[in-house]
């Protein structure tokens, strides 16, 4: 017995379906051809559809099989429910070999500008009927996102995740280098590297709560036993780096969110020296429930693609930057 809503109907939708093929053909015959089945299995499944609404759906006669009242009422029906299931079969079948909907993808501002353009793209290249809707903030705050369902994934700085969060290394990208942002005519432009201890004095501009760059920088403060001198946080990084570029203070930032402020002469970019800074980028998804075909689509067209993806450049180019 099933539902809909607050109705209830005992139909048997098998036996409907091959009534259904009796009914388009008039033969049992072609209907067990139709079906794959023995027409003694044909016979009985029209039987016991019969037998359930105690009335005849077929005529007997020496022209051969034709219908009742309630049998003609009855095919009006299954032609439409048939032309349902039809369609509903092959729009599962499509969406399984052809993804489409809408993925829903956070990261931060900075990857958002010069990392994610292109991997959106090829994706997008590669699967035109899924549209994505680009979200931005704090790393923290994009994994929160995930967790509790404003994105489907997210492209994130490493910080400490919520175990209902299942975590991978952003394939082409797992690390991103720290650097000190500085300007060009600060007395730290002349050295090649850096440590923290050098900028101890010198007012810093720290990312954000809940940014991964400020999880790496606190926890290489507390463990080299340093204190530092903030100025200010800020979670924009186009400002950050406006404020280094007038003599402001300096900060600390993905050297892949410099390059055209060192390039241009605006900024200069040091290493940490040792082992330096790095910060982890992950990709986040709910550990469990359901996720969709676009949404596997998109994981593995990262984990086939990732180090694939084209020039940063070249994103920028296309949308326009």
């Amino acid at each position: 017995m099933a539902y809909y809503g607050s109705m209830r109907f005992d139909l048997n939708l098998k036996q409907l379906k091959v009534f259904y093929y009796v009914a388009k053909h008039l033969s049992f015959t072609k209907a067990a051809e139709d079906l794959f089945v023995t027409q003694p299995a044909v016979t009985m499944q029209v039987d016991a559809l019969e037998r359930h609404y105690g009335t005849r759906f077929f005529t007997r006669d020496k022209r051969g099989l034709g219908l009742t009242e309630a049998g003609s009422i009855l095919f009006t029906y299954a032609e439409r429910i048939m032309l349902l299931a039809f369609e509903a079969d092959q729009s599962l079948l499509t969406l399984k070999t052809h993804p489409h909907g809408v993925l829903r993808l956070g990261t931060t501002k900075t990857w958002a500008r010069v990392l994610m353009p292109a991997y959106i793209l090829g994706f997008q290249e590669r699967y035109p009927d899924i549209s994505i809707h680009l979200d931005d903030g704090s790393s923290e705050e994009m994994a929160l996102s995930v967790l509790y369902g404003r994105n489907d994934v997210a492209i994130v700085g490493r910080v400490p995740y919520d175990d209902r969060l299942e975590v991978v290394p952003f394939p082409g990208h797992e690390v991103d280098e720290l650097v000190l942002a500085v300007h060009p005519k600060s007395p730290l432009a002349e050295k090649t590297t850096v440590v923290l201890a050098d900028i101890q004095s010198v007012p810093l501009i720290l990312r954000e709560r809940g940014s991964g760059i400020r999880h790496v920088v606190m926890a290489a403060v507390e463990e080299q036993a340093v204190s530092l001198s903030v100025l200010l946080e800020a979670g924009s990084v186009p400002f950050i780096k406006d404020l280094v570029a007038k003599g402001a203070g300096v900060s600390i930032l993905t050297r892949i969110s410099v390059e055209d402020e060192v390039r241009a002469g605006d900024l200069c970019a040091i290493s940490f020296a040792g082992e330096g800074l790095w910060v982890h980028v992950d990709t986040v998804v709910p550990r469990e429930g359901y996720r969709s075909f676009a949404v596997r689509a998109f994981l593995q067209y990262l984990a086939e693609h990732g180090a694939e993806a084209p020039p940063v450049d070249i994103a920028r180019q296309r949308v326009g930057e």
